[in-house]
């Protein structure tokens, strides 16, 4: 009789455990549907705004640019081998209105195996850079910006010949990145009086692409258009990692519930099978 009553009784605490277990992973779900359903609905709204901020500020950029007789245009990321028109009127600088990357391109902004600023290359950048970097960092475009990636490119006719393809890629690379270092110092000497220049510390990156990004002009590279500047945005990434702390946290606190206790008989079993 002894023997029934401890068996009931662990039977009973088994059946306990299992509806202890039921309860946490059904609270579990409804919390992750509550967190994601959420999540999503910020992240399609925080994308609208974003996208209509980085349009305004393009747009802004652009207006401002043609005043002072500067030829900016709103135009997506050049696609290879499009056809030149005779009658186009150069563009000194693209503006995308949907990533806010502005590419400066053919400006003479460097001489031949230079990475050091020309005149007029300054002249151009006194314009264009306080525009460009009020758009970005004081209006509402400013809390979804991350960083400002000034990356340089090369045209891949430079040191051909002289040097195997990897040599000339690597010392177009070395040349591309100081371009684009004395476009980012130039942005720091412009911006000393500006509300926004100590953040600049944490906003300005810069890169260099060599010549592994060459613009096409009817089927052919434009050494020209090559040769390059190109500021790049790098928006906030929407919080996903929510759920991974969420995940994370679930994760702990199952591991929890199912530690073995000692004074609870029969419950290791029954994890175990779980």
């Amino acid at each position: 009789m002894g023997a029934k009553v401890r068996r009931k009784k662990q039977e009973a605490g088994g059946n306990i455990f299992w509806v202890t277990m039921s309860d946490l992973f059904i609270g579990m779900f409804m919390i992750f549907a509550t967190l994601f359903f959420a999540f999503s609905a910020n992240t399609g709204q925080g994308a609208a705004e974003s996208a209509q901020a980085t349009q305004a500020a393009a747009q802004s950029v652009v207006e401002k640019m043609q005043s002072q007789d500067i030829n900016a245009v709103i135009k997506p990321e050049t696609v290879e081998n499009v056809e030149a028109k005779p009658d186009e009127k150069k563009v000194d600088v693209e503006l995308d209105p949907f990533t806010g990357m502005a590419k400066i391109s053919d400006m003479e902004l460097f001489k031949l195996n230079s990475a050091e600023l020309t005149p007029k290359g300054k002249q151009f950048l006194t314009k264009f850079l306080p525009v460009y970097l009020d758009a970005v960092l004081t209006g509402d475009l400013k809390k979804y910006v991350t960083y400002i990636v000034f990356q340089g490119h090369t045209d891949s006719q430079l040191f051909r010949g002289s040097y195997s393809p990897q040599e000339q890629y690597m010392k177009n690379m070395y040349l591309s990145v100081n371009r684009a270092y004395s476009v980012a110092n130039f942005a720091f000497q412009l911006s000393k009086n500006k509300p926004y220049y100590k953040d600049l510390t944490h906003i300005i990156r810069v890169e260099g692409a060599s010549f592994s990004k060459p613009i096409y002009v009817n089927g052919k590279e434009n050494y020209n258009l090559s040769r390059r500047v190109e500021l790049r945005l790098v928006l906030k990434e929407e919080k996903i990692d929510i759920l991974q702390q969420f995940f994370r946290g679930a994760a702990g606190a199952a591991g929890k519930t199912g530690t073995p206790d000692s004074k609870a008989g029969g419950t290791q079993q029954s994890y175990e099978k779980l």
